[in-house]
């Protein structure tokens, strides 16, 4: 019997088979020498042994692995942002959508909470990373406004909530999916979002998976040059270099630089581009010693 990981608390991962049922499992001895640990997302294959309770024999081979959050097998990223209360950080937005792109999946943007951000902020925003190719979804969970757009949308596989704490992933979850409510949490006193989500788990809705999941920093993504991070920036390629392998820095006749200088592209998404570039070339430099 074949079945999907959708949560796993206290190493005792539950999964919920092709059938629909579900169990409560544990991993044979083997299994956990060979794989290494079990993680959300991982297709399995089970023998039930006890009613509500199974013993998982396989896990399938994954396609792919975050490290944070811990997820298995996914294809895409609602990657959700709050201009307001607490205001969130571009720079952790932009290194999200770039690990997305590093590892080939999709991202999406959700804009959360618009009801509190002001309007010219927000559309600065969405015109930015739209002109970056992504959707961009205006919502907010407490007056349910730019829901249906973004829930409609057509998708399939594991799709996985991703933002700092206080983003609103958790309220925004609980919305969408009122049957299965998720944990949520007032802002601390001095203004910053708290984790409420302590573990991940995934959802069945409309067709594909949904994960919840702790609002972790960064997800972890490294890139194999730089040229993959200069093509992780979408918006670059409507412009033309002097240089085919031009990383728009100091290299003359660069379209780029030109571009963000007349306001066509985002200044904090060059500003990101080029400390990413840095960062690279800091580690390489450090790996070769």
């Amino acid at each position: 019997m074949r079945g999907l990981v959708t949560l796993l608390e206290a190493n005792r991962p539950t999964v919920q088979a092709d059938d629909g049922s579900v169990y409560l499992c544990y991993l044979k001895g083997r299994i956990k020498r060979d794989v290494g640990r079990v993680m959300v997302g991982d297709w399995v294959e089970l023998e039930p042994t006890d009613p509500g309770e199974a013993r998982i024999v396989a896990i399938q081979p994954r396609v792919n692995t975050l490290v944070r959050p811990p997820v298995a097998n996914v294809s895409g990223l609602f990657v959700v942002f709050t201009l307001a209360h607490p205001k969130g950080s571009l720079e952790l937005l932009d290194k999200r959508l770039v690990a997305a792109r590093l590892m080939g999946l999709d991202a999406e943007l959700v804009l959360s909470k618009i009801d509190l951000a002001d309007e010219p902020a927000i559309e600065t925003v969405d015109h930015a990373y739209q002109g970056a190719g992504y959707r961009v979804w205006r919502v907010s969970s407490v007056e349910q406004v730019g829901l249906n757009p973004l829930i409609s949308q057509e998708r399939r596989g594991v799709w996985v909530l991703t933002g700092e704490s206080g983003a609103g992933k958790s309220t925004l979850l609980n919305v969408i999916i009122p049957r299965e409510p998720a944990p949520t949490q007032s802002l601390s006193r001095i203004g910053r979002g708290q984790q409420t989500t302590r573990w991940v788990r995934l959802y069945p809705f409309r067709g594909y998976w949904l994960a919840d999941s702790p609002g972790y920093t960064a997800l972890q993504a490294a890139a194999s040059s730089p040229q993959a991070i200069e093509r992780a920036f979408d918006e670059f390629r409507a412009f033309t270099c002097r240089f085919k392998d031009c990383l728009h820095g100091q290299e003359p006749g660069c379209g780029v630089v030109e571009a963000v200088s007349e306001a066509r592209v985002a200044h904090w998404r060059y500003h990101h581009y080029r400390k990413l570039l840095i960062d690279w070339v800091k580690t390489y430099e450090t790996k070769r010693r």
